[in-house]
């Protein structure tokens, strides 16, 4: 079939099958009688919508056709293949047309339940269509693994909810690495530091020293190292002299990056500080409210304690006592 042809036989399907009162005794007399029974056929609507390839639009032309399914919405997708030879992966086709079409749906509805989608193939091509139409022949020998497991629910493995006796006895980097995920947000890294290197060292594999160096590194990267001294003595005490040389140029990166970050929150602080006392000064001039002042201060204090900053450097820039600042703490 030419092209010409086929867009003539393409303007012909659509006219034909985008009325209404034909499309429905198609779908009475073709859909199963199972499905022809749930379906509310007052609710039958031609979408404009289109889930062909590009480079396939001479050879099929698609429908879709919203309708309710027992009163809830749903499409029926109809594809129409007139090419001259079948296509073997045509079920792979079906399910991303029918994957594409619920990712539609989602989008205009802004809701999170699937629509059903029921696809229905028209083949009009010439040659005998040879070809299975069930989805799991195209996985092969592995047809019935790829039936029991495809589209299944899926198997959840909660990290949070596996006991640490488990991960430790999972052994190797395998468990080391399980255990720092599960505990890299805890405000003490060190157990788990010292975890790792307590298994680390019943491991003698070529790929040790490159799995403890990004594993410190996913330390670094994801935690909120405070005391580096004490991290930088639990990682000598732990390591050879030939690991410590190479992982503690690491963690002394880590602890002059820790230093700066810590410079630019005081830094940060300190301008919040005064921004904020600047207009409790100013609040207290306009109101002539010493209560008003004072509660200010105390306001700003709490919040420097809040991003860490000792009591000393409190104090000194608020003029509070330490009663006062030591008070906030507890």
């Amino acid at each position: 079939m030419g092209r010409s042809q086929l867009a003539v036989h393409d303007r012909y399907i659509r006219s034909v099958m985008t009325d209404i009162g034909v499309v429905q005794v198609f779908f009475e007399n073709q859909l199963p009688q199972e499905v022809v029974n749930v379906i509310d056929f007052s609710s039958l609507e031609v979408q404009k919508d289109s889930f062909v390839d590009d480079k396939l639009r001479l050879q099929v032309v698609d429908l879709l056709y919203s309708v309710k399914f027992q009163g809830e919405p749903g499409y029926i997708y109809l594809l129409l293949e007139h090419a001259s030879t079948p296509d073997k992966l045509l079920p792979y086709r079906m399910l991303r047309y029918s994957l594409a079409i619920m990712e539609n749906h989602l989008k205009k509805t802004k809701g999170s339940s699937l629509p059903l989608v029921y696809p229905l193939i028209y083949y009009t091509g010439k040659r005998p269509f040879t070809y299975s139409t069930d989805f799991f022949d195209l996985f092969g020998k592995e047809k019935e693994l790829a039936r029991a497991v495809f589209l299944n629910p899926y198997q959840l493995i909660n990290l949070s909810k596996i006991p640490d006796e488990v991960l430790e006895a999972y052994g190797g980097w395998f468990g080391i690495s399980a255990y720092l995920m599960k505990h890299v947000g805890h405000p003490d890294i060190l157990p788990a530091i010292k975890f790792m290197l307590k298994l680390s060292n019943n491991i003698e594999t070529e790929n040790d020293f490159a799995n403890m160096y990004s594993s410190m590194s996913y330390i670094a990267e994801t935690t909120d190292i405070k005391d580096y001294d004490t991290l930088i003595e639990t990682i000598r005490s732990n390591l050879s002299e030939e690991e410590e040389e190479k992982i503690m140029t690491l963690a002394e990166i880590w602890k002059q990056q820790g230093r700066q970050e810590r410079d630019a929150e005081v830094e940060k602080v300190k301008k919040f500080a005064e921004q904020q006392l600047q207009e409790v000064k100013l609040e207290g001039k306009l109101e002539g409210k010493l209560e008003g002042k004072l509660e200010g201060k105390l306001e700003v204090a709490k919040a420097m304690l809040q991003r860490g900053l000792e009591i000393e450097t409190v104090t000194s820039l608020t003029g509070l006592s330490a009663k006062d600042v030591t008070h906030l703490v507890h």
